[in-house]
């Protein structure tokens, strides 16, 4: 979407007037102090750096391939490595000369993400604003903020989730018919295991938030599946267009990024198809729960019921709240999952020899006639983490400050004059990357294999050094604070029966010759070598 709103803006005078606001707003001395990454491109900065680079060397043979030289070539690449270089925080350059700090010392994150000084930034709240609803929970504030989190606790809760076990099992079930057809037993078959994935996780969400069943698992010319599939591959990609245009979008009225909404070019058309289809999905849940005729026990059922018969009084929820959270649930609540899933098969097609003992621990269960246990499966669980942990769905958010104040350091800091910090004053304003993958993978906190993908350092106590930031094994991968995904639980117990039902009766492994890389637009995806998004896996049917 953001790489199509600079063609319904004026551009040029939002550029100037951006330059000219910001060399008004220098950064404070301190932070101009800060070890950080030379900048290659002004108009760039740091956020596409390597891209640049290798743009400004190739461009007189490449030109055609600007768009693929932007982002680095696997997510990471140059974060990663800067971390290691400059330390947990650090000054790279954003677009036009603007100064931003990467963040991954854990006192800062913990700061920062329980903080009602730091916010989304002003892209950011619009670009929700005009995709979604003004009033999900992920845009709204303070009281109203903590109303909806209340209303979503009872189905997010721990047994909350378990009711909604039945429809997991029955969705992962339907995901095995579907391979048991392509693969025959004793030989394998080349599939698209992603795109699997984002059909399960999405029959998921619409049937168990939603009480829409889509079976897109069966029939993935669904309507809503492929409106929502569009959406998800054509209008959230970062691009070099797009990095600008989020730049420019704060200081654009949020009329006219609604009315780009109606320029006839693919991704906008997606977009806007999605807010046509998930408006229709609203007007029907509403006049469903006014009639008081759903049948269904989703979660915005349980919602509504809740509002409608006593906690209105406790919550102040209305219906119509209620279901505008629908375009964020179908958003977050399946294209992160669906990732996950997608990063731990690979991760076990390169590691077979786990992959063959979690076999083994899956099928020991499974024999016992009960009902799986699936938090007493040590090697589940682990490969689950270990991948949260690596290659978590949203591996760096954006935060700015809405007032001036210090963050505290868990580790000193020496600027370029020599002097040693251990906080650092923050200008309001200021806008912060929380790397959270690259927090995830210091070897202070982690070990010295931090950066390797090892399920067995969760089998041995706990892995991590630091505090607990977030809801679930120490990790940010849901976040942490107030903030903290509400669906956590719900995530995990889908990702832990799917694993369960595939595993059981198929392998899988990596093709020869095959190379892939994470890129990143919401969520952090995989791509082939030629940059095609999807994770194709050399799948087998087992014997019975």
């Amino acid at each position: 979407m953001a790489s199509q709103l600079l063609t319904s803006i004026g551009a040029c005078t939002i550029v100037v007037s951006a330059f000219i606001w910001l060399r008004r707003s220098s950064p404070s001395r301190i932070l101009g102090t800060l070890p950080g990454p030379r900048s290659l491109s002004w108009v760039y900065g740091n956020i596409c750096s390597r891209c640049v680079e290798y743009w400004q060397t190739k461009f007189m043979s490449s030109s055609g391939n600007m768009l693929q030289l932007l982002c680095a070539d696997s997510y990471g690449d140059d974060e990663f490595r800067w971390q290691q270089q400059y330390g947990a925080v650090y000054r790279v350059k954003g677009c036009f000369g603007e100064d931003r700090l990467v963040v991954s010392d854990p006192e800062a994150l913990r700061n920062i993400i329980n903080n009602p000084s730091f916010g989304y930034t002003p892209a950011r709240w619009k670009i929700g604003n005009v995709t979604m609803t003004s009033d999900n929970v992920a845009c709204v504030v303070g009281e109203e903020h903590r109303r909806i989190r209340a209303d979503m606790g009872p189905g997010f809760s721990a047994q909350g989730v378990r009711n909604f076990l039945p429809i997991f099992l029955d969705v992962a079930n339907k995901m095995v018919n579907e391979w048991e057809i392509l693969c025959s037993p004793g030989s394998s078959t080349r599939l698209d295991v992603a795109k699997m994935m984002n059909h399960g996780t999405l029959d998921i969400i619409c049937t168990a938030a939603l009480g829409l069943p889509v079976d897109s698992v069966q029939n993935p010319d669904h309507p809503l599946a492929r409106t929502h599939l569009d959406i998800l591959g054509a209008a959230f990609v970062r691009d070099r267009a797009g990095i600008v245009a989020e730049f420019l979008t704060t200081y654009t009225p949020e009329f006219m990024l609604r009315l780009s909404l109606h320029l006839p070019i693919g991704p906008t058309r997606a977009l806007l198809t999605f807010k046509t289809t998930t408006n229709q999905i609203m007007e029907q849940k509403t006049q469903e729960y006014k009639l008081n005729q759903s049948e269904t026990n989703d979660l915005l059922s349980t919602m509504s019921n809740i509002e409608v018969v006593a906690a209105s009084k406790k919550t102040g929820v209305t219906p119509a709240q209620v279901v505008h959270q629908i375009p964020l649930l179908l958003v977050a609540g399946q294209d992160t999952s669906a990732n996950v899933l997608s990063w731990a098969l690979l991760e076990l097609a390169r590691h077979p020899d786990f992959q063959r003992s979690l076999r083994q621990e899956i099928l020991a269960h499974k024999r016992q006639g009960v009902e799986v246990k699936y938090d007493d499966m040590p090697l589940l669980n682990a490969v689950l983490k270990e991948t949260l942990r690596l290659t978590p769905a949203g591996p760096i958010l954006e935060r700015m400050a809405t007032e001036d104040c210090v963050l505290p350091l868990s580790t000193e800091i020496k600027t370029s004059s020599g002097t040693h910090i251990r906080e650092l004053p923050i200008r309001k304003g200021q806008i912060i990357f929380l790397a959270l993958a690259a927090y995830q993978r210091q070897e202070p906190l982690w070990g010295s294999d931090a950066h390797e993908f090892k399920p067995s350092r969760w089998l041995e106590g706990d892995p991590c050094t630091g505090p607990a930031l977030g809801p679930y094994a120490k990790l940010l991968s849901f976040l942490g604070g107030p903030r903290v995904c509400p669906g956590w639980r719900f995530a995990l117990l889908e990702m832990q029966v799917i694993l369960t039902e595939l595993l059981a009766k198929f392998s899988v492994s990596l093709p020869e010759n095959s190379v892939i890389r994470a890129r990143l637009s919401t969520v952090q995806f995989p791509v082939d070598n030629e940059g095609a998004k999807g994770l194709h896996l050399a799948v087998e049917r087992l014997a019975n």
